[in-house]
């Protein structure tokens, strides 16, 4: 079976759909005829920065079982954005003979050149989202500093809400707060 994994963090207009990314993974294995069984993984609202997902769970245990020949994704980062999951998932695929392709990069990872080239860009992955987090940390102080209310679900006995200037702020729920 080939499988098709693709996963997508939140949906924003500037980012890849799991349908689109889908539908190129497709698109790629079509251009190669084969006679397999295409098996569709999808995590939404998961992020890369580990491996605990349902659907990448369930994919590897196929792999382990050894019914998965190939793994398609549309973009390195979309399996992982960690450098050590990465390895240890890329160790198993090489113990179960499951080829990895990735659409948008092109990596031959039979030569000693693609497998080098495969980890260069797993490094940058990580750093990628190494580098969201950091954007996102101190976005959230920044908005903090000044006494805004830095976002999520209100406590218990307030309700998120904007001041006159349209910044978001909290407020309080009298029948609530005993």
């Amino acid at each position: 079976m080939i499988a098709i994994y693709a996963r997508q963090s939140v949906d924003k207009d500037d980012s890849f759909s799991i349908e689109t990314q889908i539908e190129y993974c497709t698109n790629y294995i079509k251009s190669k005829p084969t006679k397999e069984k295409i098996q569709v993984y999808e995590d939404k609202g998961f992020s890369g920065k580990n491996i605990h997902r349902p659907a990448f769970e369930e994919m590897m245990y196929e792999v382990k079982a050894g019914r998965v020949s190939k793994i398609v994704v549309y973009k390195l980062d979309r399996i992982s954005r960690n450098l050590l999951d990465f390895e240890d998932m890329y160790k198993i695929f090489k113990a179960k003979k499951v080829q990895f392709c990735s659409v948008n990069e092109t990596f031959d990872t039979s030569t000693p050149i693609g497998r080098s080239m495969l980890r260069i860009s797993m490094v940058f992955a990580q750093m990628e989202r190494e580098s969201i987090q950091l954007r996102v940390r101190d976005n959230y102080y920044e908005r903090i500093k000044d006494g805004r209310w830095a976002g999520g679900p209100a406590p218990y006995g307030f309700k998120n809400g904007r001041t006159k200037n349209n910044i978001p702020t909290l407020i309080r729920v009298s029948e609530e707060i005993t």
